[in-house]
């Protein structure tokens, strides 16, 4: 008799934990209606300033004559090489935050 009892509590026990585990998420996934507009709004608009701004990007550089095209390419190339020592460790990529000094 007393097995019985013993897995009654736990099935009643498993019941509510479950409940309890998984209640808990859909609180915080409730956002109203206008809230979701205006994030879905603002993301459209970001999207649009980023794409004006690959454009203008694209006629500057379209501009400019080959000699600076050039010139551009080999800066570039140069910073990577002078910045690839200088280029933070994964571990600290991954587990702190940018504000951090590598090197406390």
């Amino acid at each position: 008799m007393q097995s019985g009892y013993k897995n009654t509590k736990f099935l009643i026990v498993l019941v509510f934990s479950i409940f309890f585990l998984f209640s808990g998420c859909r609180s915080t996934q409730r956002v109203s209606k206008e809230v979701r507009q205006t994030e879905k709004a603002e993301a459209k608009l970001q999207k649009e300033a980023d794409k004006e701004y690959q454009e203008a990007v694209k006629r500057h550089n379209k501009m400019q004559s080959k000699q600076s095209k050039q010139i551009m390419k080999d800066m570039k190339r140069a910073g990577k090489k002078e910045n690839k020592g200088k280029k933070r460790s994964f571990w600290d990529r991954l587990f702190k935050s940018k504000d951090c000094p590598t090197y406390d």
